[in-house]
């Protein structure tokens, strides 16, 4: 798929962000001749260009060495703090490019680091995070419809067209959920399509609990003027 994408004519530049179970070496190999500029979370197995593993920097680097920067979130007013350290370095599978140590606490151990790796060259800390941060919304629009339109349920073959059908049909669900429950979402503030999902499915059980005792009710009518 990424070797089949081609740049519309209207974008000036690319940025491809991913995370580790996308940034293998061969999706990387792919980024760099197409002179895209990126920003991965790369696995801790990787190494310099001078044969060290990046876990030992995760290891080895004193927290003095973390600077705080922040990045603001969609939400006015609130923003999210990281504490993080540059060190511009080669990798062996990306070339020469800026590696950063991002934890959320100062204090955390090295278990809660994550290693991003970028060939945007004089990036800043602040920068790195925030093209980061926004695959997230990607991430929780496919948890959304995995969890609540059934993506990825669907008994369907390798074929392409089938596998585009099955989107297609986790699309449709998502919109006829936003579409007939609107009246639920608030101007303000975050929702979930959980929630739409949940009061559909509780309008649908209170529409044929009525219909069920309507039926009860029209067949005993009868027996009652016969009685």
């Amino acid at each position: 798929m990424l070797g089949r994408f081609r740049r519309p004519p209207w974008a000036e530049r690319v940025m491809v962000v991913a995370e580790a179970a996308l940034a293998s070496k061969a999706n990387s190999n792919l980024l760099q001749p197409r002179g895209y500029f990126f920003v991965l979370a790369c696995a801790r197995t990787w190494r310099f260009e001078h044969g060290h593993a990046l876990r030992d920097r995760v290891t080895h680097v004193p927290k003095e060495y973390s600077r705080r920067c922040w990045v603001p979130l969609e939400e006015p007013g609130r923003r999210r703090t990281d504490w993080t350290d540059l060190k511009r370095a080669g990798v062996r599978q990306i070339g020469a490019g800026t590696i950063m140590l991002s934890q959320t606490r100062r204090n955390d151990g090295p278990n809660a680091t994550k290693i991003l790796v970028t060939n945007r060259p004089d990036v800043r800390a602040r920068q790195m995070v925030d093209r980061y941060r926004r695959r997230w919304s990607v991430e929780r629009l496919m948890k959304a419809w995995k969890g609540a339109t059934g993506l990825g349920q669907h008994p369907v073959t390798k074929e392409p067209q089938r596998l585009e059908r099955s989107v297609a049909i986790a699309l449709m669900a998502d919109l006829m959920l936003v579409k007939f429950h609107a009246q639920d979402i608030p101007e303000r503030g975050a929702w979930r399509v959980f929630t739409l999902k949940r009061n559909f499915t509780w309008q649908i059980a209170q529409a044929q609990i009525a219909r069920a005792v309507e039926q009860r009710l029209r067949k005993g009518l009868p027996a009652r003027k016969a009685a």
